[in-house]
């Protein structure tokens, strides 16, 4: 048996079998491709996956707040990131929380730079920042009168509607206080407090081979390597057994 005869039957015995392996890797670059070019038509940016141990393998943990503050119809909790007022995410509130307090016309929720006004349903009626605040920052809140107290280095003061603001020397209002969250409170947190993935960052790494972690992306290019050496092989292969004369059984090498 000839060298060359040797090398051909080692080829076609591996063209095989890494083929099938192979495949599969293809099968999954060109599904999840497929995806990932019509990801705003599938919403996939939209799905969010919490499945326990997906969550693990990608290191994610829920950090759950301990402390909030709490009205006599409300709370408002906050990891530094989200803020959380009855239920209900507020948008563009990122700053540790200084207190909340319920009044008669709403709720009164402030951070050491802004002061939000939510009327009694909790929806957000303003937010307020250092144009419209007498001075920052916020250092408490509270309730005198129903009327809302803010101290602030620059001293404190008091308004009936959040709007207008008045000087006041020695008030002694019931400033709000972080407790302890009762359970049914951390029970509803959950859904907020759960850390989450995007269905697209999942297909993505997925395709990227990121999935597998930081050598992830190297298997992916170790993968394109073998399939450009499967189609080198297998163009080999074919056009030798055209110029046999036989493309559907190529010729034994004599």
């Amino acid at each position: 048996m000839s060298h060359l005869t040797r090398l051909i039957r080692f080829v076609r015995h591996w063209h095989a079998r890494v083929g099938v392996l192979a495949a599969l890797f293809l099968i999954l670059l060109a599904s999840t491709g497929l995806l990932l070019n019509h990801t705003e038509y599938f919403r996939l940016d939209e799905v969010r996956i919490r499945t326990p141990w997906l969550l693990r393998w990608y290191g994610l943990s829920s950090v759950m707040p301990q402390q909030g503050y709490l009205t006599r119809r409300g709370y408002a909790v906050s990891d530094g990131q989200r803020c959380i007022l009855n239920d209900v995410e507020i948008r563009r509130c990122a700053d540790p929380l200084v207190g909340l307090v319920e009044a008669e016309n709403g709720f009164y929720l402030a951070t050491a730079e802004s002061l939000y006004l939510f009327d009694s349903e909790g929806r957000l009626l303003e937010r307020l920042g250092a144009q419209s605040l007498p001075a920052l920052p916020i250092q408490r809140i509270g309730l005198v009168d129903d009327q809302v107290v803010i101290a602030t280095a620059q001293g404190m003061f008091k308004s009936v509607d959040g709007i207008t603001w008045q000087v006041i020397a020695s008030p002694s209002p019931s400033w709000s206080i972080a407790r302890p969250l009762p359970p049914d409170v951390t029970d509803r947190l959950h859904q907020f407090f759960t850390p989450d993935l995007s269905l697209e960052r999942i297909i993505l790494d997925l395709h990227s081979g990121r999935i597998l972690g930081r050598h992830g992306p190297f298997v992916m290019d170790l993968v394109a390597v073998v399939s450009i050496a499967l189609s080198v092989s297998g163009l080999w292969i074919y056009l030798r057994s055209i110029r046999k004369g036989n493309p559907e059984k190529p010729s034994r090498a004599p």
